[in-house]
């Protein structure tokens, strides 16, 4: 069962601003809020801060002081952008570490952020079907 506070890693069919990911690139994603009642997953990507020298002068970028376990490398959460995708039986195979959790208190701070930023500014929603993560991470 895929929970907040667990990561998932695969392909994103979009992007921002609907940008079809053509790079086919897997990304790591953290859970943020498992809504039952739409039975949707809202995500936010996870980036290395490996050669981002000015990844911190966003205001949108959160660093992740206790990432390991489960990351490999010191990494941020980039909350100015969300991903929403349907909660989906299969989708558990996705799960990053067999559904180790990120540390509670960097979870706490990436949320309590996240939802400071979103108060005062617009957060692009990225949403995909089931079809259009299916098709692109067969």
């Amino acid at each position: 069962m895929i929970e907040e506070g667990m990561f998932l890693y695969f392909v994103p069919p979009y992007f921002a601003s609907g940008i079809k990911n053509i790079e086919c690139k897997k990304r790591l994603m953290l859970v943020v809020n498992k809504n039952t009642l739409y039975n949707t997953l809202t995500l936010i990507n996870i980036s290395k801060v490996d050669g981002k020298p000015n990844c911190f002068t966003y205001p949108f970028n959160v660093l992740i002081r206790k990432y390991n376990p489960p990351l490999p490398r010191l990494s941020f959460a980039k909350i100015n952008d969300n991903y929403v995708i349907e909660n989906f039986t299969g989708l558990e195979k996705y799960l990053y570490k067999n559904g180790y959790k990120i540390e509670q208190t960097e979870y706490n701070n990436i949320i309590n952020r996240y939802n400071k930023y979103i108060a005062n500014n617009k957060v692009e929603r990225i949403s995909f079907t089931k079809d259009e993560f299916l098709e692109t991470n067969m």
